[in-house]
């Protein structure tokens, strides 16, 4: 890590006092420092605006105290400063999880997770924020949708999703804009294979589909389905209708 300040701040008897240190011994940010009194870093664009501006892994404070979540920050789309909350680079985890699993998020930022539904609401709670969205492709192609207006409630209301336009990209709004009223995401609840809370009167479509999102009767999309197989369906269909075609996921966040 690069040598970024050769000061650490010592707290002593509520005053702070400066001495000479390097805070690569350290092996922490500056942007991971919290000093008294000052605005904690609750997402990427908290970050960006503080002056990241390399992609990758940051700690950052969702719920605005001392709790401090892991998540893969993309600066370079479109302005920077998106926070990550589903990512997926191989198959090394798995996403068919149950309630409690998507609840609090699972996986590794360095490579696959899913940043946990309490973290989602909290990022998205009181605020506008935009969804990003994008796929690629075994040969290379990367497919991208971005959505206006995102947020999700609290456990306590399933995490229901509310989706807003405009919807503009290259994969085709296949969220809002189906064409097919049993198939729009918008308003649904989240489910998983320990909780089906669907609109389908036939099965858990988590549980059928291997993996928790917002279904409703069932999708036209879904990024959380078996990896590099074809038992993934519509992915985003029609652009991809299949999971054996994709080599990496993502869904970022961002205030606007």
């Amino acid at each position: 890590m690069a040598l970024i300040a050769t000061t650490a701040i010592v707290f002593i008897s509520g005053h702070i006092r400066v001495s000479l240190h390097i805070l690569t011994i350290l092996k922490i940010k500056y942007s991971d420092w919290v000093l008294g009194g000052a605005k904690p870093n609750t997402n990427c664009e908290d970050l960006y605006v503080s002056g990241e501006r390399n992609s990758g892994v940051y700690r950052i404070r969702p719920f605005g105290n001392e709790i401090q979540v892991d998540v893969y920050c993309n600066m370079a789309t479109e302005g920077g400063g998106w926070t990550a909350i589903q990512r997926r680079m191989s198959g090394s985890v798995g996403f068919n999880r149950t309630w409690a699993e998507y609840k609090n998020g699972f996986g590794n930022p360095h490579d696959s997770y899913w940043i946990g539904n309490d973290v989602m609401h909290h990022l998205t709670k009181g605020r506008n924020s935009s969804l990003y969205v994008s796929l690629t492709l075994k040969h290379g192609t990367t497919l991208y949708e971005v959505y206006h207006q995102f947020s999700i409630s609290e456990e306590a209301e399933k995490y229901r999703l509310f989706l807003g336009g405009p919807a503009n990209g290259t994969l085709g709004d296949m969220l809002l804009n189906t064409g097919d009223s049993s198939s729009v995401l918008s308003g649904m609840y989240f489910s998983t294979l320990d909780r089906d809370y669907d609109s389908s009167g036939v099965y858990n479509c988590a549980a059928y589909f291997g993996g928790g999102w917002w279904f409703n009767a069932c999708h036209y999309a879904c990024l959380n389905g078996p990896w590099n197989t074809s038992a993934w369906v519509n992915p985003w269909f029609p652009k991809v209708p299949s999971g054996i075609h994709v080599t990496e996921t993502i869904m970022m966040i961002k205030p606007h």
